[in-house]
């Protein structure tokens, strides 16, 4: 069951702290101890930022106790919060990635841990303004979570994680307990069509999937040929059942310890965005690919600011022949969020990058665009407690 909240005025005081400058916003919603924004995305009359929202059961003695919910955070076009979303699962929950409808409904792909501790996917479904809706979750052998989720002709896609055993051998096998790619189709009513769980040995979890003629591309994260030592970029093709050839994927391999963030289908190929961890630090990469997923890589690039760590998380397009990237820059403790423009081969564009930092350890984790404006939701950290972040601002 869906729940809307419609927040009065006074206690929107309390959950939604803003602070104006003449060419950007920023706002921190959320409550007591562990709030995050991990996705955001267009809505009818602002803009939608969903995560993890924790919900604080108040006595006259204190804090009597508290629940993670997957929320979302319904806002103007200012930022101003409007409402917020969730629904009644009584067991705690996140949203991971938010998708919306030109008629303002919206679908949230997240997880959810029942009281034995196992993590399975969890969907919810919006109507229009948050007027109803309805949820489920997907129950499976071992974990399961959701990175990434997109609209199909049947219904919906979700890319997902799983450690459940697969019995196949090869370059396409694995054993339980090691993490594989889950496909999950469901339709309009959130009911489950088929799902496939393939990978490779070891190790791998999808980053970001997208549409591709008629089937799909997904860029992720493996260490296939590490050992557990340390990661590589895979990038895979897959018709419309979802079907995987040993000639249907490839991995980008170079020195360090590399995972992916992001990507974007382009008309001669693909650009895929990263983090690499090696003796020199840890920084952004962006990788260019001409032709199909085996083609040449034309263009790779190591991105740094500065003597600290660059992490990215997100990418998007940027007006035209450009992107946005999204993350983090400095320590593990004390980090900022980063946003900057690059080129098409992923070199960036002068005068184009903001740090925005501040009290407390901030980091984005999506960035999009609507017009000339740019919008990032992410998390701010202070001490033992943290809110969802949405910074709105232009170049």
């Amino acid at each position: 069951m869906i729940r809307k909240i419609l927040v009065p005025v006074f206690l929107l005081l309390l959950i939604s702290c803003e602070k104006t400058f003449d060419t950007e916003i920023l706002k921190f919603y959320g409550d007591a101890y562990e709030n995050i924004g991990y996705s955001v995305a267009k809505g009818p009359d602002g803009y939608l930022i969903a995560g993890q929202y924790t919900r604080i059961e108040r006595t006259y003695e204190g804090i009597k106790g508290s629940l993670k919910k997957l929320g979302v955070i319904e806002t103007d076009i200012d930022g101003g919060m409007v409402r917020l979303d969730t629904t009644s699962l009584m067991q705690p929950s996140c949203g991971t990635r938010i998708i919306s409808s030109d008629d303002g409904s919206f679908v949230v792909a997240g997880n959810t841990t029942d009281p034995q501790g196992q993590t399975d996917i969890y969907v919810a479904k919006f109507a229009p303004g948050g007027e109803g809706g309805k949820d489920a979750f997907f129950k499976m052998d071992g974990y399961q979570t959701a990175n990434d989720i997109i609209k199909t002709a049947e219904g919906f896609l979700i890319l997902g994680t799983t450690d459940a055993e697969r019995g196949a051998t090869g370059d396409l096998g694995n054993t339980k307990g090691k993490k594989d790619l889950l496909f999950l189709r469901i339709n309009n009513d959130l009911s489950v069509i088929s799902s496939v769980q393939t990978g490779f040995t070891g190790n791998d979890e999808g980053a970001a999937i997208k549409l591709k003629d008629n089937g799909f591309i997904i860029v992720g994260t493996t260490d296939r040929y590490r050992n557990a030592t340390g990661n590589d970029v895979f990038v895979l093709s897959t018709n419309s059942e979802l079907d995987i050839s040993p000639t249907s994927f490839r991995f980008i391999q170079k020195s360090g310890n590399q995972s992916a963030a992001d990507f974007e289908v382009l008309s001669d190929g693909l650009f895929i965005a990263g983090t690499n961890e090696s003796d020199a630090g840890m920084h952004g990469y962006a990788w260019r690919i001409t032709g199909g997923i085996l083609g040449n890589i034309t263009s790779e690039n190591e991105i740094s600011f500065g003597e600290e760590r660059t992490i990215i998380n997100s990418i998007c397009p940027y007006k035209t022949n450009s992107f946005l990237m999204a993350g983090q820059y400095g320590s593990a403790s004390s980090g900022s969020m980063l946003i900057f423009a690059t080129d098409m081969l992923g070199f960036p564009v002068q005068g184009k990058s903001k740090i925005a930092g501040g009290t407390g350890n901030q980091t984005v984790h999506d960035v999009i665009t609507d017009g000339e404006d740019i919008i990032v939701a992410g998390r701010n950290s202070y001490e033992n407690n943290s809110m969802i972040t949405l910074l709105k601002f232009r170049f």
